[in-house]
């Protein structure tokens, strides 16, 4: 396998030692768009590494394996982490990973990780790295799907109760707003300053203000 593979930017923690090893312990594959690269509740021996292409990783529902989740992409210079689940006892795939463009992957076997961490310091660095952007990823997505629409439930619980008391204000605390919508105080104040940031509404000691 050619060094040029981890000419990506990506590649560029990893030392030229590093690159060589990962060269001759690694076995190259190429894949189509739409082809299977790790499948969800199997068994995995390899991390892919992109090189070329991107792939998509998703969650299947249990109960319904035609209900998929799209978590995140994968492009050149990135890992899998979840590939690492295989290494615990009953370590099955949580998730599924295909080939969204023709893609080139690296498979680097999983008994080799830990070697591979013992013998170069910045491969912990690489993988740690990854690890946090998938996480940030996953905390993105939590957002998108519960936060965002909390947020409006709890627009129309404000202007339902602006509605009923012919004012534009609500005078309830953040804790009772919490509890009729069934979540904390703090999350309610946290979407209550992104409104507010957005111009939707005002706050102060009496309470909460429609704008507009």
């Amino acid at each position: 396998m050619a060094l040029s593979y981890f000419d990506h930017e990506g590649f560029n923690i990893l030392s030229p030692a590093l690159k060589e090893h990962l060269t001759n312990l690694g076995k190259v594959v190429e894949y189509d768009k739409g082809d299977l690269v790790l499948d969800y509740g199997l068994h995995a021996d390899f991390m892919p590494i992109i090189l070329e292409g991107s792939a998509r990783v998703m969650r299947i529902a249990d109960d319904d394996p035609s209900k998929e989740l799209l978590l995140y992409f994968l492009t050149p210079g990135e890992i899998c982490p979840c590939a690492a689940f295989s290494q615990l006892p009953n370590g099955n795939m949580p998730i599924t990973v295909e080939a969204e463009s023709p893609a080139k992957i690296l498979h680097i076997p999983l008994v080799e990780l830990t070697p591979i961490t013992e013998a170069f310091s910045e491969w912990r660095i690489y993988e740690l790295g990854n690890f946090r952007r998938r996480f940030e990823e996953l905390l993105s997505l939590v957002d998108n799907a519960i936060f965002n629409q909390l947020e409006a439930r709890l627009l129309a619980y404000i202007e339902k109760r602006c509605l009923l008391n012919n004012r534009r204000g609500v005078s309830l605390s953040k804790v009772k707003m919490a509890s009729e919508l069934g979540t904390s105080r703090e999350v309610v104040s946290r979407l209550l300053k992104n409104l507010e940031h957005k111009g939707v509404l005002t706050q102060d000691k009496e309470g909460v203000h429609l704008l507009g």
